[in-house]
């Protein structure tokens, strides 16, 4: 499904890499919920190490003169990455999958800067809400009948903002924690799951990178 034109990716591809990470952590972050519900509901591990992923990646964009190692920071969550061929390919499963393809794609916009990581996140966090969407529905949606589905919608409606926010942006402290805000608030996630531990996960649990973030 072509759900966002044919301008919004070619753009989106055209954002420089701290853009495209930053474009991408605001998705995975919003996407926590998600993937905090499948690890509750499978009794599987890796919270943690997502909210951990999180904070550093945070950090990193609140100091640019950071000397954190993104890539064993990223070492410390892959184990953790569902894997469909060992745990299922249940809906929860899925939906978490897309949450870590976003979290992972966050961090290469860094470490390999290929310029389509932001995609990669764009089509994994849309990928949920059409999914959560035919999950909900009886009905075969061609692609106008989805894109007027208000959780349709309000994703795409969210993330040519967030670009738009982005593309004129300058790096700093204040970008990202605005962004922050954004991503956390409600502690709803893309497909209507609301975060059920808020312990560590707040807005200033992310905001203050003095803080020497760690696993919760």
């Amino acid at each position: 499904m072509t759900l966002f034109g044919e301008k919004f990716y070619p753009t989106l591809n055209k954002l420089s890499p701290w853009r495209q990470s930053l474009f991408a952590l605001v998705l995975a972050h919003r996407q926590f919920p998600n993937f905090e519900l499948w690890v509750d509901t499978v009794k599987h591990k890796g919270k943690a190490e997502y909210n951990f992923a999180l904070k550093k990646l945070w950090e990193y964009h609140l100091d640019k003169f950071n000397h954190i190692d993104l890539e064993k920071v990223l070492d410390v969550f892959d184990p953790f990455v569902p894997d469909p061929d060992k745990d299922g390919d249940s809906l929860g499963t899925l939906f978490a999958l897309d949450a870590a393809a976003s979290l992972t794609a966050a961090f290469d916009a860094i470490i390999l800067h290929q310029g389509d990581e932001a995609e990669i996140a764009s089509r994994s966090s849309l990928a949920a809400v059409v999914r959560m969407v035919e999950n909900n529905t009886d009905e075969d949606l061609d692609e106008d009948a989805m894109r007027e589905q208000e959780l349709v919608d309000n994703e795409i409606n969210f993330q040519v903002d967030l670009m738009e926010m982005l593309r004129g942006a300058k790096r700093d402290p204040d970008l990202a924690k605005m962004l922050i805000k954004i991503a956390v608030k409600d502690h709803i996630s893309n497909i209507g799951i609301e975060q059920n531990d808020l312990h560590g996960c707040r807005y200033e649990d992310y905001a203050a990178h003095n803080s020497h973030a760690g696993k919760n």
